[in-house]
């Protein structure tokens, strides 16, 4: 029987994957085995990848720590604050992401939240989901696991709201940086929404 092992990220006890895995994240090998199932589910549907950023930032702020990229980790929870604070779509989280850069000394460093005694995680998406070939069960999922992430952030730190927006002024606000970014089509109207949206 194959050892079972504990993700340091979300707590899901999964077995015990190869070693020769090595996980991008705060995370085991079985952890991210599963994600690789629910991204895979999503681009054999398209109608689905409607979901696929809200599932990326859900999983990159659930295995922040550890050796996770501080960039992840910010992106992460910049798409969710987006998404279910303002409404932002996928593609409107994309473009913000692309124009975003690197860490600079006026990022952040986030600190993960303490896990809650229940939260959702990605095996949740998974078992309702690609498991059950139900795409109505995945998308259900994936919008509350992400909601239960974020929950887990505010109910952890409750000024993560203004960190990720100051966050986000700096970056956009900056002189200079908001130029050639207006616009009401295309990726130029997401940037020009968190313009006014940074501004109030």
């Amino acid at each position: 029987m194959r050892p079972r092992t504990a993700c340091p990220g979300c707590g899901i006890v999964l077995p015990a994957g190869s070693d020769a895995e090595t996980p991008s994240l705060h995370a085991t090998p079985s952890c991210e085995s599963v994600l690789h199932e629910v991204l895979g589910f999503e681009f054999q549907h398209p109608v689905m990848l409607r979901y696929h950023q809200l599932t990326v930032d859900a999983y990159g702020a659930q295995h922040a720590g550890g050796g996770a990229p501080r960039i992840r980790v910010a992106y992460s929870l910049a798409g969710l604050w987006l998404a279910l604070e303002h409404g932002f779509s996928a593609e409107d989280v994309r473009s913000v992401h692309r124009r975003m850069g690197h860490p600079t000394v006026d990022w952040p460093d986030f600190t993960p939240p303490v896990p809650p005694q229940r939260w959702l995680t990605v095996l949740d998406v998974a078992e309702a989901g690609v498991r059950q070939h139900s795409s109505g069960g995945h998308a259900r999922a994936a919008g509350q696991w992400a909601r239960s992430v974020w929950d887990a952030w505010r109910g952890s730190d409750p000024d993560v709201d203004d960190e990720v927006r100051a966050m986000l002024r700096s970056i956009f606000l900056e002189p200079g940086r908001a130029e050639g970014l207006h616009g009401t089509i295309g990726p130029a109207s997401a940037v020009h929404r968190l313009l006014g949206l940074l501004a109030a």
